[in-house]
């Protein structure tokens, strides 16, 4: 018989035990921060109608970037993020919903595109929205960063510090305005300014003169990432409220309690979505993921889907990308991970499994974590090597002679004690009582 491949698919992630244990640990402890701020929990399906998903029409294009199918006259696609839909989310429930809306998702996302390293096709991202009707306030984007802030440093533990880096769109569309760029011009000078970082000064430089082929307006954006935003006050008011819509921002930031925070005007993000304030966050001690975070404003993003104006501002962790990255290269010491079993209850004989089921749920409802081996058939060594290998800290035996006198024999795995005692005083034992 052929045997069939046990590897995933490329691009597809599997964890061993501890490795998910230390994963849902992290996922849980971030959760929780935006829980204690208010965010309701979502979760939406995984499955959208295709034109929820995109406004092409062109499969061939689009299909290369997500997993679509279709099902009868149905065209449906795998989510790939989730601002698309908790933007159709929002415009259905809009008379349900009590604005500003804090939303928060944490599920698998998924892309079409070939996989790199850091870069799945089934990933998990946690997301947080907060929206409003008309109009909100750029308090909430500071919001959004501080929460962020809390729930990175809340697994700080595995991840090392982290830092906000802030950008600005509308600092940009009015040095654009300033110059008079082309709408084409300003598109293709924003993605070169995103991929900055990446592409080095000198090829920044030639990128933009290919783009613009004028020496005086490229000086202009370059002396931005040299000489700082500030040179550029009074130039026109478009620019002097974007500068003091970025510099008050800073300071609330401050004053929420997120500290090292620095402006970088290289930060551009998806061209599509954002409109406002941009950030990103980066891991001091892990520069090699990039992004750990980001996100920034959108206006109107639910405009396909509603006649009301929503504003929102969001922004996603890319979890998967951090620690099943770090996972997967042994950057995480799972040792506190390795032995989450409290006690193995070993059953001598089928006549005695039920009070042994006794035992293990007694166990169970006073939180202590309890597994059965129930292969009675078997000999004692071999159920002793069990609980050895699961890293259990106690074995709870039970022959004839303990369910006849309704005791437990409990043995200490570390040290190798043994005693009878009642299941009460085993109890106390086990939670050092």
């Amino acid at each position: 018989m052929d045997l069939k491949p046990t590897k995933p698919l490329s691009g597809f992630i599997e964890l061993l035990p501890a490795q998910q244990r230390c994963f849902d640990y992290c996922a849980n402890k971030m959760q929780n921060v935006l829980r204690l701020a208010g965010f309701s929990m979502l979760d939406l399906p995984a499955i959208e109608r295709a034109e929820v998903l995109t406004d092409k029409d062109n499969w061939d294009e689009i299909e290369t970037q997500m997993f679509l199918f279709q099902k009868g006259d149905t065209k449906m696609g795998l989510r790939y993020d989730g601002t698309v839909g908790l933007s159709r989310y929002v415009a259905g429930h809009l008379n349900n919903l009590v604005f500003p809306f804090r939303a928060s998702q944490f599920s698998k996302r998924y892309r079409g595109e070939r996989a790199q390293r850091g870069r799945y096709r089934e990933f998990y991202q946690m997301d947080l929205d907060i929206m409003g009707i008309n109009t909100l306030s750029t308090n909430y984007d500071a919001e959004i960063i501080s929460v962020i802030s809390r729930a990175l440093n809340s697994v700080s533990e595995f991840i090392g510090p982290n830092v906000v880096h802030v950008g600005s769109r509308p600092f940009w569309d009015a040095i654009f305005d300033l110059l008079e760029l082309s709408a084409n011009q300003k598109r293709d000078v924003f993605v070169l300014i995103d991929k900055k970082d990446k592409m080095g000064d000198d090829d920044f430089a030639d990128a933009l003169k290919d783009t613009l082929n004028d020496t005086d307006k490229e000086n202009v954006i370059k002396s931005v990432f040299v000489d700082g935003y500030e040179k550029f006050l009074n130039k026109s008011a478009k620019l002097d409220a974007a500068i003091s819509e970025l510099t008050d921002f800073m300071k609330v930031l401050d004053a929420m309690g997120v500290k090292g925070a620095v402006i970088d005007l290289s930060i551009a993000r998806g061209l599509a979505y954002y409109t406002g304030l941009v950030f990103e966050f980066k891991l001091t001690e892990h520069p090699e993921f990039g992004t750990a975070a980001g996100g920034g404003r959108y206006e109107n993003l639910a405009s396909k889907f509603s006649k009301t104006k929503i504003v929102g501002v969001g922004a996603a962790i890319g979890f998967s990308r951090i620690f099943a990255s770090m996972l997967e290269n042994n950057q995480i010491d799972l040792s506190r991970f390795a032995n989450p079993i409290d006690v193995a209850v070993l059953v001598m004989g089928d006549n005695n499994v039920a009070y042994a089921s006794q035992i293990v749920n007694t166990l169970r409802d006073n939180g202590i974590v309890a597994v059965s081996y129930l292969d009675t058939d078997k000999k004692f060594k071999n159920q002793i090597e069990y609980s050895d290998k699961i890293g259990a800290k106690y074995s709870m035996i039970i022959g004839d002679d303990e369910s006849a006198n309704n005791v437990v024999a409990l043995k200490d795995m570390e040290s190798g004690n043994q005693q009878t005692l009642s299941l009460s005083d085993a109890i106390k034992n086990i939670m050092g009582e």
